[in-house]
């Protein structure tokens, strides 16, 4: 025998014998007429509390998204911009090696070569690649598309739109010191 219809009906469960009266069609599970159990609600209470919760979710929406929106956007960097700044020691730039280091905003290699020193921008002018002393060919070479810079910044060969930014170096009591030439 298929049944049909809802299961829990009180026309079903008067005929299996539970005697369950009909429901009045205006009653509500606490047995309230619905009229009198809506008379008694605060709808301002309600909308009250609607406002809170949505603060509370707001709330913890923000401190849940600031950390990653720091990450995502670094701090800002202040950099002081100074005229001359001594770099490091005299023995970080051994004859026939370059090393590089930061200045004010940019970074400078320099480079010994027979014990005269020469600083130039270490960024490559054709798209910002660093450039490194390739000691047998005597000259700065930037390894991302093959330009090719004399000692003192001029093109050799290659893309690079610009030569290197000049500074001056020298060495001040057993320091190499940079300057903006």
């Amino acid at each position: 025998m298929a049944q049909t219809g809802n299961f829990k009906s009180p026309a079903r469960m008067s005929s299996l014998g539970q005697g369950a009266a009909p429901a009045s069609a205006g009653a509500v599970t606490g047995g309230k007429p619905r009229e009198e159990g809506l008379k008694g609600v605060d709808f301002e209470r309600r909308g009250f509390l609607h406002k809170i919760v949505g603060g509370v979710g707001a709330v913890v929406a923000v401190s849940a998204l600031y950390p990653v929106v720091r990450y995502i956007i670094p701090p800002a960097k202040k950099i002081k911009i100074v005229n001359e700044l001594a770099v490091g020691p005299e023995s970080d730039v051994p004859n026939g090696t370059g090393k590089i280091y930061q200045f004010n905003e940019d970074k400078v290699i320099v480079v010994n070569h027979g014990g005269s020193l020469t600083a130039v921008s270490a960024v490559c002018t054709h798209l910002g690649c660093l450039v490194h002393w390739d000691e047998a060919a005597n000259e700065l070479a930037c390894p991302c598309h093959g330009a090719k810079y004399k000692q003192t910044g001029q093109i050799i060969s290659g893309p690079q739109p610009l030569p290197l930014k000049q500074y001056n170096a020298k060495i001040g009591d057993g320091k190499i010191v940079v300057s903006i030439a």
